[in-house]
């Protein structure tokens, strides 16, 4: 008997009843919202190894697969968490337009364990790929993931996320937009090269985020750390998402800018 389709429809139903749990939560937890991105890419990088297991059939390596998907885990979970974000912001504005209820972390979670899903079933094609020109796709693409997420030695650690405690006095303000502060970026010096893979990629996603309230407070807390800390660790990206979500929590349900508008900072308040 095939539980794998059963299996994922409980996993899916899951999310979205903790997704929902999480957009009506006042305050944001961050403990709550920690481990639900950790379950939903657990969950996901779960049900692509089962899924990839079935597939190569009698060329399966399952103990081979596990590692492969444990490492696909640790190499995509923050490009998968930015980009479920970002999903996450296209959704809220399609809701916003159709009149729909809003739900953000719903979509967020679903598609964090999709896509962890998928890189599972991905990085097993290293081992035993259908058609042998499939290694040459998917090398390149963990690559990147591996530029993204050691950007700097100190991320050179086993897990990609950790428990942090959000003080609500760190949560910074949501700034105005000042423009697209990540391909600027690339002019610059000091950036080594998988720094520049990482400015590369946030700059092409700017322009693409929708003019939704939580998406636009994101981006704009977002783009006032990146100038405050220009250079720092995928771990300080981590924290600074983190720290994002949180201050752009209040606007989840807003269908529109005016319904609650980003305050621009009093002059001279912004970080050194």
């Amino acid at each position: 008997m095939n539980l794998l389709a059963p299996v994922a429809l409980i996993a899916g139903l899951t999310l979205v009843a903790t997704g929902i749990a999480l957009d009506r939560a006042m305050p944001l937890v961050q403990s709550a919202l920690f481990v639900a991105l950790q379950g939903a890419s657990l969950m996901g990088a779960g049900i692509g190894l089962a899924l990839a297991v079935r597939l190569a059939g009698a060329a399966a390596r399952p103990l081979g697969f596990a590692l492969l998907a444990l490492l696909s885990w640790r190499l995509a979970y923050f490009p998968i968490m930015v980009f479920s974000g970002h999903v996450a912001s296209i959704g809220e504005w399609l809701l916003a337009l159709s009149g729909l209820p809003i739900f953000v972390y719903p979509v967020f979670l679903l598609s964090v364990a999709a896509l962890h899903a998928v890189a599972a079933v991905a990085i097993s094609t290293l081992l035993a790929p259908p058609h042998p020109l499939l290694r040459w796709a998917v090398a390149p693409a963990f690559v990147v993931a591996t530029l993204v997420s050691f950007n700097q030695l100190e991320d050179l650690r086993p897990l990609p996320d950790t428990v942090v405690q959000i003080d609500p006095s760190e949560v910074p303000p949501m700034r105005l937009e000042q423009g697209n502060p990540y391909l600027s970026a690339l002019v610059g010096e000091g950036y080594l090269p998988n720094q520049r893979v990482v400015l590369v990629a946030a700059g092409l996603t700017y322009d693409t985020i929708p003019p939704s309230p939580w998406a636009t407070a994101v981006k704009a807390v977002l783009e006032g750390l990146f100038l405050d800390k220009p250079f720092g660790s995928t771990r300080d990206r981590v924290l600074e998402h983190y720290l994002a979500y949180h201050a752009a929590h209040p606007r989840i349900g807003c269908r529109q800018e005016s319904d609650c508008p980003i305050e621009p900072e009093p002059a001279g308040s912004a970080s050194p």
